[in-house]
């Protein structure tokens, strides 16, 4: 972004609310690069930030030629910020960290190493991870999401500390969804991916930015836009409750038809009310399905969009 020329690596760092990370963060990577003797850049995309997250930004660009900065107008989520770093990577190599200095930039070796073996991209996995109870649990959950929607090896984890080679980001960037989903796109593209373990070090400098609540949305947003399975079970439940109701429509009639006791209009109502349901639920889990194939197909809503770029 800053050069012409082709950096060795890129590495993309969303940012919200990390003002007393960034400037050790930069420098660790940058002495990191230094021991190995690399090009980079690293590209912050400030994904509208609260706190003096803008003004050390600033700052680094700056005193750091390596340093970029992309400001988005509003809060767009992680996923999204990412995919807006990809657009203006030039390095070999994009390496995607956390702004929170609990992955260590000093692991980054071992993701090159291991991707220097032949794959596509190198996750980073964690022994222990240092986060709360409550975030463990979500990410469990997001996980076993993770391996029933994309992976066949179940012994591969993700993490948002990972490398990928440029041409796997650049077939990624063609993808223009509006709920981006960083890894599970990349196991759309290749399935040579690995794992290494690396560190991941307790928070130091504020708290994090997924709540419960995000965690829970990307769970949503990973089966609605990933899977149509949640469209198949409303099907097939939609299925199994027309026949139950096609069954006590039956039923209601056969009764008036042996005993002659039901009470007068009662079974019409039933009846009607039974095929008039069943007809319903058959219909919508039709248009369903045809919804979530014109979902997948196109739309309309943006990525992201960008307020100022620093260099």
């Amino acid at each position: 972004m800053n050069d012409i020329k082709a950096k060795d690596f890129s590495v993309v760092v969303p940012v919200y609310n990390s003002e007393g990370a960034l400037a050790e963060l930069f420098e660790r990577l940058k002495s990191v690069f230094s021991t190995m003797n690399k090009t980079f850049e690293v590209i912050f995309v400030n994904d509208c930030s609260h706190d003096g997250s803008y003004k050390v930004l600033k700052h680094l660009t700056e005193t750091h030629e390596e340093a970029s900065v992309i400001s988005l107008t509003k809060n767009y989520g992680q996923q999204n910020a990412l995919m807006c770093g990809f657009n203006y990577c030039s390095g070999a190599y994009v390496i995607t960290i956390d702004d929170d200095l609990q992955n260590p930039p000093e692991d980054i070796p071992k993701l090159y190493r291991k991707i220097l073996e032949g794959y596509d991209a190198v996750f980073g996995t964690y022994a222990t991870k240092q986060h709360s109870v409550t975030r463990n649990v979500a990410s469990y959950i997001i996980r076993k999401l993770n391996h029933m929607l994309f992976l066949k090896d179940s012994s591969l984890r993700f993490s948002s500390f990972r490398i990928i080679k440029k041409a796997i980001v650049d077939e990624i960037k063609t993808i223009k969804t509006p709920f981006p989903y960083i890894s599970g796109m990349i196991l759309t593209v290749s399935n040579y991916v690995a794992n290494v373990e690396v560190a991941h070090e307790p928070r130091v400098h504020g708290k994090s930015s997924y709540s419960l609540r995000k965690l829970i949305s990307l769970s949503f947003n990973l089966l609605i836009n990933y899977s149509s399975l949640p469209l198949r079970l409303v099907g097939i439940f939609g299925l199994i409750i027309s026949i139950f109701l096609f069954f006590i429509g039956g039923a209601a009639m056969l009764r008036e038809f042996l005993s002659g006791k039901a009470p007068l209009g009662w079974t019409t109502i039933i009846v009607l009310l039974s095929f008039n349901n069943a007809i319903v639920l058959i219909a919508l889990f039709i248009m369903g399905e045809y919804i979530s194939r014109m979902l997948r197909e196109s739309s309309r809503i943006k990525q992201y969009s960008i307020r100022e770029i620093l260099k």
